[in-house]
């Protein structure tokens, strides 16, 4: 029996690096979307070289993708970047970028994709942020892309629920991974203040496990403390 196909895009490290490495041990077959080569020994990865701040990018691989991997049941969209601080300290060129990674890319590989997962009655999971849940001080424009990427899966498992394609929106807090290397702020020590990448994981494969008819369409990870260890704030 050949493995499942998922789609994960940012694959080289953090959540992104967990989820795949968790799917590949659990039986799938994994393509991986990201600009740098990540290292898994697998012979059921594939990478596709591809900077998702780049639309024409993003459309080039989907077309790809849905040309040549007509068996993929499932698509995850996790890429992501962030940057923080007062928001008249942000320039146009990181507010673009977070805006086509966080936001643009999905919805470009989701349309291209969804008449294949539709047919194949597969399944789209979105990493977002709890930064989307909630008012965000210094990180007002990173929540509004992924409070937009929320809201558009929500919206189209509305959209698409008659057609048998299952759509989940999961919303990590802050997560211990390279994500904050250059934020004003990053997790503490403290083992109970942040989550680790393979929380999400392992909320990914229980999404998974639900029975066909049930769809769990949000879930949201929050660490047992909030203890956020400061830097000095630069602009970007």
């Amino acid at each position: 029996m050949s493995r499942p196909l998922a789609v994960v895009t940012g694959t080289s490290s953090g959540i992104g690096k967990a989820i795949t490495t968790s799917l590949l041990t659990s039986g799938w077959s994994v393509v991986g979307i990201c600009r740098s080569t990540p290292d898994f020994e697998s012979s059921s990865y594939t990478h596709l070289t591809c900077d998702l701040s780049n639309p024409d990018e993003v459309a080039d691989c989907t077309k790809i993708i849905s040309d040549t991997y007509k068996d993929t049941t499932l698509l995850i969209n996790n890429a992501g970047v962030g940057y923080f601080g007062p928001h008249e300290t942000l320039s146009p060129k990181t507010l673009q970028e977070m805006t086509q990674v966080n936001l643009l890319a999905p919805l470009i590989l989701t349309q291209g994709l969804l008449r294949l997962l539709r047919e194949n009655r597969g399944q789209i999971i979105a990493i977002s942020s709890f930064s989307a849940e909630e008012a965000s001080s210094f990180g007002a424009a990173y929540a509004a892309t992924k409070a937009g990427l929320s809201h558009f899966y929500e919206s189209l498992f509305e959209e698409t629920r008659k057609h048998g394609l299952r759509v989940t929106t999961i919303t990590p807090d802050i997560t211990r991974t390279p994500f904050y290397s250059d934020a004003p702020f990053a997790p503490s020590d403290n083992e109970h203040a942040a989550l680790t990448p393979e929380c999400v994981a392992q909320a990914v494969q229980n999404v998974l496990a639900m029975r066909d008819g049930t769809v769990t369409t949000k879930v949201v990870l929050r660490p047992q403390r909030i203890l956020l260890d400061k830097r000095p704030m630069t602009s970007r």
